[in-house]
């Protein structure tokens, strides 16, 4: 896989054993991890700097959740990779992400399979846009 089919990611979550674990299985699928937040207000900033291909927030954390962050996300860009990961999956968390834009959504505990359909959904979503 060359640099220019490398993802660069951002992992936003409160619990560092998550925040672990999701670069452990992106890294796995040739992932990138460029940044790691542990709330909304700085995985927002960690966008703006490092204008990463895909992101990775959750949805319940501190200060900022996740789905306030996608917002002002896609009030700069409609294009970045989204993804949201919660254990919550009720429908209204879900519809509340999905009319802001989301591009995928995963549900915790994460697994390589689940990480894995993320990023094939990113490569896909990529080589249509082009």
């Amino acid at each position: 896989m060359s640099m220019l089919d490398t993802p660069r990611v951002l992992i936003a979550d409160d619990e560092q054993t998550m925040r672990t674990l999701l670069a452990d299985l992106l890294r796995q699928e040739g992932c990138k991890v460029v940044a790691r937040a542990v709330n909304g207000i700085e995985a927002f900033e960690f966008y703006k700097s490092k204008k990463p291909d895909m992101i990775f927030l959750d949805i319940n954390m501190p200060e900022e959740d996740g789905i306030d962050t996608l917002k002002r996300i896609r009030e700069e860009d409609k294009e970045t990779f989204v993804c949201m990961v919660s254990a919550d999956a009720y429908p209204e968390t879900v519809k509340r992400a999905v009319s802001q834009g989301v591009s995928g959504f995963v549900v915790k505990p994460l697994s390589q399979s689940r990480v894995h359909d993320v990023v094939m959904n990113y490569h896909k979503a990529r080589s249509t846009a082009g």
